[in-house]
């Protein structure tokens, strides 16, 4: 589930955004990836520590996929504490014979061993379509965040250019509305790097975001570079 920051971009840091963009051919594939700040949605997980994170993700001929994805988190609020992510994912995934596709997501994020005053496993509807297989829009929505019955929403916009036969640069621009939690809605973005060499990717990135705090998802992540490595297999 990249949430990468879920986010969508395979194969750079974070996950963000991993299963929004699942592999195109009926296959089991992973990555592995350690960054030194997990980042999601403009928010700091790892609270300025490295995050290891793994996926698997599975697609079928059909355009059907499943896979799970986790990564290592350090939250601290006032809710409780959570040191591990655990998402599960299945959707569908639909690209005709044009430059338009389509992916439907419904994901569920768990935090094993969590100590907390509320459950914070929650479940999320995404909805992705894509241009060129370089341009997108995803629209994330909740009806029960942090199972407290609020609501959530997000949106992101995503394009990558090619520089060069193994560069890639990219960029995203994102707005999280939590205002059922008394959450000032605000903006995030990033902007960045890639070297793709086989099954090796490398990634540099400046994150940066409107200044926001919030007991529930965790601090703002600021501004700040991020660099990730990645292994595919």
């Amino acid at each position: 589930m990249c949430r990468s920051q879920p986010v969508w971009a395979a194969l750079v840091g974070a996950a963000c955004q991993w299963y929004a963009a699942p592999a195109a051919a009926s296959d089991l594939s992973g990555i592995a990836t350690l960054t030194s700040e997990y980042i999601y949605r403009g928010q700091a997980v790892s609270d300025g520590d490295p995050a290891l994170q793994l996926g698997l993700d599975y697609e079928h001929d059909s355009g059907l996929f499943a896979g799970a994805w986790a990564s290592t988190i350090d939250v601290r609020t006032a809710f409780g504490e959570r040191d591990t992510e655990l998402d599960f994912y299945v959707g569908y995934h639909y690209a005709p014979e044009s430059p338009l596709a389509l992916t439907a997501t419904l994901v569920r994020y768990t935090y094993p061993g969590q100590s907390a005053a509320v459950d914070y496993d929650y479940s999320e509807a995404l909805f992705t379509v894509t241009l060129g297989g370089r341009h997108s829009a995803e629209l994330g929505y909740t009806a029960n965040l942090y199972g407290l019955g609020r609501t959530g929403r997000h949106w992101e916009l995503r394009s990558e250019w090619p520089l060069a036969a193994a560069w890639v640069v990219s960029a995203g621009l994102g707005r999280n509305d939590l205002a059922d939690f008394a959450a000032s809605p605000y903006y995030h973005w990033d902007i960045g790097a890639s070297a793709r060499f086989s099954r090796l990717t490398a990634d540099l990135r400046w994150y940066g975001n409107e200044r926001h705090t919030s007991g529930v998802g965790g601090q703002s992540a600021g501004s700040q570079f991020v660099i990730s490595l990645s292994v595919a297999f």
